[in-house]
């Protein structure tokens, strides 16, 4: 079984892996903006949203019963036969959903993206839903059997891959379409190298599809949910584009994903914690499971708690310093964002309980609600000219709220868990101290953000060591890997 130890280390080496990959994404965003402008941007983002969604369809949750019924398997012809019955379905249902939204690519451009012109861009597009699931499916092979560093090495190849790309067809000229072509052909090439590793590490068979009934009863309840949260977490881009236009969606799709920065921190967290507690749960460690829940709750906020402070203060800065004048207006809706990343964070780690014990349904309950109520904000608040996105932005964190609050509510009702209440009140405290620090300094280009944002790690840091935010462990590793002096492997 893993230690809390190597848990611990593994989410950090994801975690680290990410912020170098979020970094290309500072260095990706201006790029994408100060090329295209925020018209053509607001039409990648609306592709790109559109994308995710048909593609996470696509998959039929069978993501999620890769997870919950190998993390434990050990038996090699079970765990072969079981990958090959679930690539084959995805390839299916990817093939089948590209070609619908091929074929359905001129009304949706039409009435979805307002401007009919947008089809042979989604068109392109529509190649990239394929490639996603079975990339998706590909990853996932990695993280259930705990090969954290591949699973890692590829994500940050795929990322920077993709800048390189990128940045090669938007300097011949290629536009959109080149950074279409270049997302597709990242992402392909990382899905054949991780099939071929499978491959080579597994075998290959023909599958007979024993298993996949299972699969599909567990994971087809979900697939709703994907619908569900695609309405609570990208709806707001075809709303805003219906009531504001291309250009409006472009300033709010590069303040979000500044904003959207918080989910950083709890993707490595996910990526290793529910494979771990299907692990536990199924060995009826219960206690362990209340333990290593707990605990993930606790470093996930004393980290993302200071950086919802610290992007607040830096919100402005960032994206004058990230896009072009058009898109300053926007910066606004990067804290109300980056506070909703906060609540999706609680309510992802919470949410494993009902995978764990197989409940699914509270779970869809609790998105419809975040949903209709996303919806209903929305169509309230985007029309008000003197609200318009941030209206979307508003929505956004009312809904995340109430997923947390519900399944922190529902969760409580299986496991009993600690909510470290004084650490997280000192870490809003040294936040805090942050936030006013930050807020001092004078930013005109991307040096003096990063020198800003060094700054604001070491204020938060020194005020947590002063009120005991941290256990004496957790303080031998800032010196070890922070100040680089010698820690007390021993210290407990």
């Amino acid at each position: 079984m893993m230690s809390y130890q190597k848990f611990a280390r593994d989410v950090g080496f994801i975690g680290t892996v990410q912020i170098l990959t979020s970094l290309s994404g500072f260095f990706l965003l201006p790029i994408i903006t100060k090329t295209l402008g925020a018209y053509d941007y607001g039409l990648w983002a609306q592709i790109n949203i559109t994308v995710s969604l048909i593609s996470s369809l696509a998959l039929m949750g069978l993501s999620m019963s890769f997870v919950r019924f190998l993390s434990s398997e050990t038996e090699k012809n079970k765990i072969r036969e079981a990958v090959y019955s679930i690539f084959f379905f995805v390839t299916v249902s990817g093939i089948l959903a590209s070609f619908m939204l091929f074929m359905f690519s001129e009304p949706l451009a039409t009435f979805g993206f307002n401007d009919p012109e947008a089809t042979y861009f989604v068109q392109a597009g529509s190649l990239l839903i394929l490639v996603n699931a079975l990339e998706s499916i590909s990853l996932f092979y990695f993280r259930i059997f705990r090969q954290i560093d591949k699973f890692s090495y590829f994500t940050f190849f795929e990322t920077f891959g993709k800048l390189i790309l990128i940045l090669v067809f938007l300097k011949l000229g290629y536009g959109l379409l080149g950074v279409i072509a270049a997302t597709l052909m990242a992402q392909g090439l990382i899905f054949l190298t991780t099939f071929f590793i499978i491959v080579s590490q597994i075998g290959f068979v023909i599958p007979r599809f024993t298993y996949i009934r299972e699969y599909l009863q567990f994971s087809l309840p979900l697939t709703p949910n994907v619908l569900i949260r695609w309405v609570t977490e990208s709806s707001d881009r075809y709303m805003v584009t219906y009531f504001l236009g291309l250009g409006s969606v472009g300033v709010y799709s590069a303040a979000y994903s500044i904003g959207n920065l918080i989910q950083l921190f709890v993707n490595p967290l996910q990526t290793i914690l529910f494979p771990e507690l299907s692990k536990l749960f199924d060995n009826n460690k219960m206690d362990e499971v209340s333990i290593y829940m707990s605990h993930s709750l606790r470093y996930f906020l004393i980290i993302a708690i200071p950086a919802v402070f610290g992007l607040s203060a830096l919100a402005k800065p960032l994206i004058a310093v990230l896009t072009t004048p058009d898109f300053i207006s926007g910066w606004f809706v990067i804290p109300i964002i980056a506070f909703a990343g906060l609540m999706a964070g609680i309510f992802q780690i919470f949410v494993n309980t009902m995978f764990l014990i197989k409940e699914t349904k509270p779970a869809t309950y609790i998105n419809i609600i975040a949903a209709v109520t996303n919806v209903l904000l929305n169509l309230i608040l985007i029309p008000i000219p003197s609200i318009g996105i941030l209206g979307a932005a508003f929505s956004t964190l009312v809904s995340f709220s109430l997923m947390a609050a519900f399944c922190v509510h529902v969760s409580l009702k299986h496991f009993k868990l600690d909510f470290y209440y004084l650490d997280i009140a000192k870490s809003i405290l040294s936040s805090t101290a942050m936030y006013f620090f930050v807020t001092s300094f004078t930013i005109s280009g991307i040096l003096e953000l990063f020198e800003a944002i060094g700054a604001g790690l070491i204020v938060y840091l020194i005020s947590m060591l002063l009120v005991g935010g941290f256990t004496n462990h957790e303080i031998s590793l800032i010196k070890k890997h922070l100040f680089r002096s010698k820690a007390n492997p021993n210290t407990k």
